[in-house]
């Protein structure tokens, strides 16, 4: 997400927070994860100069039970944000305490058109594995060319059109080309 940027849309962003933001995620409250860039800190710590800080946000954050998935580090820069005059990490991802558990890690990196550092975050979850096949099937348009499969093709597709009401959509055309060969057959 993208929250409304500078001093003079103060305003804006609070809406944003108290409004727009809670509306998006009404329904399930267990999982989740968000994140972006939100144009304001929750923590002195967070900045180098004087950037703002949101009261809406850390409320919404507070009343959805999120929680900060970055973990500062001595050995790093947290700033996501350089300015000539500042640097700040308002670019962060929140999480409820369920998904942060399954955290693998969270890192800030380099993203090109940008002033900003890209948030990271590696999270484990279990989905199940979906297997493909070799890819996509095409029939051998020499095939449609003969007569038998004309002729199974012309009875079948008469088996569809009796079928078609059955279907959300009328959109059944009134005949089957193919490009190839150009066979075609009459309905």
């Amino acid at each position: 997400m993208y929250a409304p940027s500078g001093t003079a849309t103060k305003q804006e962003r609070q809406c944003f927070f108290n409004s727009e933001l809670p509306y998006l995620l009404t329904g399930e409250a267990r999982h989740i994860l968000l994140g972006g860039d939100l144009n304001c800190i929750l923590e002195a710590s967070d900045t180098t100069g004087g950037f703002t800080y949101s009261r809406a946000l850390a409320e919404l954050v507070h009343g959805l039970l999120l929680t900060d998935t970055w973990q500062s580090n001595p050995t790093r820069k947290d700033d996501t944000h350089y300015s000539a005059s500042r640097a700040a990490r308002i670019d962060r991802i929140y999480a409820t305490r369920e998904l942060l558990e399954r955290k693998l890690g969270v890192e800030a990196v380099v993203a090109p058109f940008t002033d900003h550092l890209a948030v990271c975050l590696r999270i484990s979850i279990d989905l199940p594995i979906m297997w493909r096949g070799r890819g996509l099937w095409k029939i051998n348009s020499a095939v449609i060319t003969e007569n038998v499969c004309t002729e199974k093709l012309r009875t079948l597709w008469g088996q569809l059109q009796l079928q078609k009401g059955h279907f959300l959509t009328q959109k059944c055309g009134g005949t089957i080309s193919v490009k190839e060969n150009t066979a075609t057959i009459p309905t």
